[in-house]
């Protein structure tokens, strides 16, 4: 069964809208699909009845930016899209990313670069500095968006601003608090540095449910031990390509996800 579980729209960093995310699955064949845009849920109630009328499978997703010495993502399934305390949270989220784009514009605008900050997506909960890259890219400030961070947004840059975070914990604990299912995101960078297993350890009693095993970074060798970690520590084995549309060269739909029964089971998988 073709699944693909990490999605991105054009309501966070990715350039579809959720419907033609749900075309693009239709199209491909991929019988089940979550949108799972950065500290945002608005494309549920925009696709889900679409997604039912295409005949196309859709589970609820998001993917909560957190951070804790590191950055560290957590991917949410099967969760109450209007339960109180994660929309008072996701409203945060995007007051604050405004912010920060906004302290950037002007922090350019002192070093020279003037831009419109019009031209910043105006449906885009998750506005950020891969948006302000681009239009930097666009007016000519930069050849490249990784010129761009390099020389202006990353962290060593001339308009860097830090953002504002919930912790790893507590995006376990929110999307716990809304009957969901928490998910480590793309953990092959905290494999490598030996910190995944005491991540593990110490998100599982607050409610950690998944790891992603199945991601596009992920070769045979990663998946193996991936999955050998879900399987230790009874988690789900869940995956997807992170489709970005035209901000990443990465087609959805194209990483194999082999979905285990306690996997699909808990996810409503068929």
């Amino acid at each position: 069964m073709k699944t693909d579980l990490h999605i991105h729209s054009v309501l966070s960093d990715g350039t579809d809208t959720p419907r033609e995310i749900i075309d693009i699955a239709k199209r491909e064949g991929i019988e089940y699909v979550s949108i799972t845009d950065h500290d945002c849920v608005k494309a549920i109630k925009d696709v889900s009845d679409y997604a039912r009328e295409q005949k196309v499978g859709f589970i609820n997703g998001v993917e909560l930016s957190a951070y804790s010495l590191t950055e560290i993502h957590i991917l949410g399934y099967c969760f109450d899209a209007d339960n109180a305390a994660l929309c008072e949270k996701l409203d945060w989220f995007e007051t604050k990313r405004k912010e920060r784009a906004i302290t950037i514009l002007d922090r350019l605008f002192d070093l020279g670069i003037k831009l419109d900050r019009d031209r910043l997506p105006d449906g885009s909960a998750s506005v950020g500095r891969l948006h302000i890259a681009r239009l930097m890219v666009d007016e000519g400030y930069a050849e490249s968006v990784p010129e761009a961070f390099d020389r202006y947004l990353g962290v060593n840059g001339k308009a860097y601003c830090p953002s504002k975070r919930v912790t790893p914990m507590q995006a376990v604990e929110l999307i716990k608090q809304a009957h969901g299912y928490p998910v480590i995101a793309h953990p092959l960078r905290l494999l490598k540095s030996h910190k995944l297993k005491l991540l593990i350890e110490g998100l599982k009693p607050l409610g950690l449910e998944g790891l992603e095993v199945y991601y596009p970074a992920h070769d045979k060798a990663a998946v193996d031990e991936l999955y050998s970690l879900a399987r230790r520590y009874s988690l789900m084995a869940t995956g997807g390509t992170d489709y970005h549309g035209a901000n990443r060269n990465v087609q959805m739909g194209s990483v194999k996800v082999d979905l285990d029964r306690y996997t699909a089971s808990r996810l409503g998988i068929k």
